[in-house]
C-alpha cells in the first residue's frame, strides 16, 4: 500500500458492538465482517490502483454500558481523542440502550441521550448509522415488558428518517430488531445466529456489518478523501 489516504470508521456501543460471545470469553465485533465487504468494495472501486486509501474499521464496544452513565461521555472523550490526533470518521455507528431498558430508564430519557451521541457525530463532520435494539430471550413476544424497547425502536427509526440528509450528512437506520429475530420458528436459524438469550455468534456479528454494509455501500465514497 503506497496511499497514505485512510477511510475512518467508527463502531460505538455495548457488548453487541463489542462482538461479545461465549460467556464473555471470545470477541467478534461485527465490524470484522464490515471491514472486509469494505475493503472488497475499495478494491473493486479502484481496480487495482494503488491510489486506494486504507480502510480502518474501529470498534469501541463496553460490554453493560448504559447510555446515560457512560456511553455518552466515553464517545465525547472519543471523538475528542481522535480530533486531537487529526483523525477524522468518515461514519461512525451508534448502538446502545438495551441495558438502560434493563435498569428500567424511560424510552423518551434514553433517546434524548443517543441524540446528544448522533448530534457529536454530526459536529465530527461524519455521516451516522444508528440501530434498533434487538429482541432478547428474555421477554416472550408482545410481552408487556417489551413496549418501551418498542418505543425507543420507533424513536430511533423516525429519526432517522427525518434525518436521512442532516446538514450534509446522511444518516441510515439498520433495524436489527427485524433482521436478526430472537422469536422465530427456524430453530436451527436461531442456534446459528443466537450465542444466548441477548448475545450473538460471530455468524450473528457478520450479519450485522453485512446489513450495515448494504445500508451504506452506495454512498461509501471512497475516492472522496
Amino acid at each position: 500500500m503506497t496511499s497514505q489516504k485512510v477511510y475512518r470508521i467508527l463502531a460505538f456501543g455495548d457488548s453487541l458492538t463489542e462482538g461479545f460471545h461465549f460467556a464473555g470469553f471470545r470477541f467478534h465485533p461485527y465490524t470484522l465482517k464490515l471491514a472486509e465487504l469494505i475493503r472488497n468494495h475499495c478494491e473493486w472501486t479502484y481496480d487495482g490502483s494503488p491510489d486506494r486509501p486504507e480502510i480502518e474499521v474501529k470498534a469501541c464496544g463496553r460490554s453493560h454500558e448504559c447510555v446515560l452513565t457512560g456511553m455518552i461521555d466515553r464517545f465525547r472523550k472519543t471523538l475528542s481523542s481522535a480530533a486531537e490526533e487529526g483523525h477524522y470518521y468518515r461514519w461512525i455507528i451508534i448502538l446502545g440502550g438495551i441495558q438502560d431498558l434493563a435498569f428500567g430508564a424511560n424510552p423518551e430519557t434514553i433517546f434524548n441521550g443517543l441524540k446528544q451521541m448522533y448530534q457529536m457525530a454530526y459536529e465530527h463532520g461524519a455521516n451516522l448509522v444508528i440501530m434498533t435494539i434487538n429482541e432478547t430471550g428474555r421477554l416472550k413476544t408482545n410481552d408487556p415488558r417489551d413496549v418501551d424497547r418498542h418505543a425507543l425502536n420507533t424513536l430511533i427509526k423516525k429519526y432517522a428518517w427525518e434525518n436521512h440528509y442532516a446538514g450534509g450528512r446522511r444518516t441510515f437506520c439498520v433495524d436489527i430488531n427485524e433482521a436478526i429475530p430472537w422469536h422465530r420458528g427456524d430453530l436451527d436459524e436461531k442456534k446459528k445466529l443466537w450465542d444466548d438469550h441477548m448475545h450473538l455468534t460471530p455468524k450473528g456479528y457478520d450479519l450485522i456489518g453485512t446489513c450495515i454494509f448494504q445500508a451504506i455501500v452506495e454512498h461509501l465514497n471512497l475516492k472522496d478523501i
